[in-house]
């Protein structure tokens, strides 16, 4: 019987060769062979461990996805005083994103392929519980007078939005704004401030 923590560092090999794979060359164009010989493990290894290269991508997937939305909603289920919730929430998409700005196609794929998995991973976090504590917060401000009475809907979809979409577009803003990869995410950095800033001043009452 082979002891847990060699298999926990066989996979942690694959899934690390595996990974850098899929973000260069994507899923479509990554072999079994490919990861086989970047991990420097063979096929026979990767499919007793993991059965194929879809669920290779599915365990990758999940770890990624798992660690961002639990953050996430962390966040937005805090007692943080408003503003300061949304500058972590915000801040939380594109720190994340940054260190795995492969992540939000991966989300794209897997709502593709296989969209019900994926909202039953995004239900079981209780969404609506959440939100609608974040419903009442909003709802508790807008008494107060601290910001303008605002859908709370039209309100979560623009933080996801304004999040998540420079992320998706690293693969070709640099390109359309005449940037290399790294002035983008150097933008980027400062661009969640922005974002976070122009969220705020949207909805606060002057």
């Amino acid at each position: 019987m082979i002891k847990d923590i060699e298999i926990t560092d066989v996979q942690q090999k694959i899934i690390d060769a595996a990974r850098e794979l899929f973000i260069r060359k994507g899923l479509k164009e990554t072999t079994v062979r490919d990861i086989a010989n970047a991990s420097g493990k063979n096929i026979a290894m990767i499919n007793y461990y993991f059965r194929s290269k879809d669920n290779l991508f599915e365990t990758i997937f999940e770890g990624s996805f798992e660690k961002l939305i639990t953050r996430v909603f962390a966040h937005i289920d805090s007692d943080l005083p408003l503003f300061e919730l949304i500058d972590k929430w915000v801040c939380t998409y594109y720190d994340s994103l940054h260190d795995d700005p492969k992540l939000p196609l991966f989300v794209i794929y897997e709502f593709q392929k296989n969209p019900e998995r994926l909202i039953r991973k995004i239900r079981l976090k209780n969404p609506y519980q959440t939100f609608g504590k974040l419903a009442i917060r909003i709802n508790k401000e807008v008494e107060k007078g601290t910001i303008k009475e605002i859908p709370v809907s039209n309100f979560i979809l623009s933080v996801i939005s304004l999040s998540v979409f420079p992320i998706i577009l690293s693969t070709v803003a640099p390109t359309l704004l005449g940037l290399i990869d790294d002035q983008y995410k150097e933008l980027l950095d400062g661009h969640k401030k922005f974002v976070v800033d122009f969220i705020i001043n949207a909805i606060k009452k002057e």
